[in-house]
């Protein structure tokens, strides 16, 4: 049972109760200090940024809470419901998992490296980015999980179940896969499956297809086979695209300067707009990145782009990355842009300086999270 002084002084908020741990450290005299929310119910509790380092919370109830950057390093939560989560870079290296309910939570670019999930259940979850190097995820349910840019290297995935999981550019790393179910699972040719550990997968969930169907894998074996399949996946599709048709309404050059980056398929005039757009997908959200819309202006139906166009929790709204081309002397002409969307029904259009989006993109798309909440309040 959770300790009633401790649960009392968290719900005070993160500022005491992360003080309340300061000030124990320093008084302790080394004495180890545990903090006990055993069993506790703190769902929908507001705890982005509180240190919650080595704490008991194992059988506690954090479903639909915010744990945006929060300290979870070596804590208990095993058998906890943390479904619906936002733990966003969140720091949870070694701490215990085990059996907890993480289905549909977000953990883009969280650290679990050294963690235990075992039979934990992350279905659905978002782990895009996410440092699970070392994790041990025997039995784990990663079911429809997204696992893009992951770091998966050295990580347990005895009996893990990936059907439909997204593992694009992921590092598998002298990872373990024996008896994984990888039905449905999506790699790509970046995929890094060298070293991988696996004497045999199933390529169904109740565990009746089993390649090979006898004896096991040649070391390496496991990764020579998926390696040409992906080759020969990607010659296919290859060709399919020299067969689209390229006119598209996103991504328009309107400058000289002809260069476009490209990022899953989509135009985008910067590397710091791929960022955002990196940052976005991990959030999960709707958006539509430079896409042309058709509005109503003062001169009529026209056409007008947004850098990011977002739906968050049936709110939209515009983010714009102010770049070189967004100029001083165009400051005007912007401002007449903004009010036509707003007269169009996006309430919210804010600007973030260039720089700060590439170096913090998350922070920037989280604290344009906020301000769509306020505009539309």
């Amino acid at each position: 049972m959770a300790n009633e002084e401790h649960l009392a002084i968290l719900k005070q908020g993160v500022e005491v109760w992360n003080s309340s741990r300061l000030m124990k450290s320093l008084y302790s005299f080394n004495e180890i200090v545990t903090y006990d929310l055993s069993g506790s119910d703190l769902s929908n509790t507001k705890l982005s940024g509180a240190n919650l380092s080595g704490a008991n919370l194992s059988r506690t109830t954090l479903c639909l809470t915010n744990f945006f950057v929060t300290d979870f390093s070596e804590a208990d939560l095993s058998l906890a419901d943390l479904s619906f989560t936002n733990l966003v870079s969140a720091n949870l290296s070694g701490a215990n998992l085990s059996e907890s309910n993480l289905s549909f939570a977000n953990l883009a670019g969280a650290n679990l490296s050294g963690a235990n999930l075992a039979d934990a259940n992350l279905s659905g979850a978002n782990l895009a980015s996410a440092n699970l190097s070392g994790a041990n995820l025997t039995g784990a349910n990663l079911s429809c999980a997204n696992l893009n840019w992951a770091d998966l290297s050295c990580a347990n995935l005895n009996w893990a179940n990936l059907n439909n999981a997204q593992i694009i550019e992921t590092n598998l790393h002298n990872a373990n896969l024996t008896g994984a179910c990888i039905k449905n699972w999506h790699i790509n040719n970046e995929t890094k499956l060298d070293d991988v550990f696996c004497e045999y997968v199933y390529l169904d969930y109740n565990k009746t297809q089993r390649r090979p169907t006898y004896g096991k894998f040649l070391p390496g074996g496991f990764a020579s086979l998926y390696t040409k399949i992906i080759e020969n996946t990607t010659l296919i599709l290859s060709k399919a695209l020299e067969l689209e048709n390229t006119i598209n309404n996103q991504g328009v050059q309107f400058y000289s300067n002809p260069k476009i980056h490209i990022w899953e398929k989509l135009r985008f005039r910067s590397e710091t707009e791929i960022k955002i757009a990196e940052a976005l997908y991990r959030t999960r959200v709707l958006f539509l990145p430079n896409s042309l819309a058709r509005l109503t202006t003062p001169k009529g139906r026209e056409n007008t782009e947004a850098d990011f166009l977002i739906c968050y929790n049936g709110k939209w709204g515009v983010l714009e990355v102010d770049g070189p081309f967004h100029t001083a002397e165009r400051r005007v002409e912007e401002q007449e842009r903004e009010r036509i969307f707003k007269k169009n029904g996006i309430k919210v259009v804010e600007r973030f300086d260039a720089q700060r989006c590439y170096n913090n993109p998350d922070e920037v798309v989280q604290e344009f999270f906020k301000m769509i909440e306020i505009g539309y309040s």
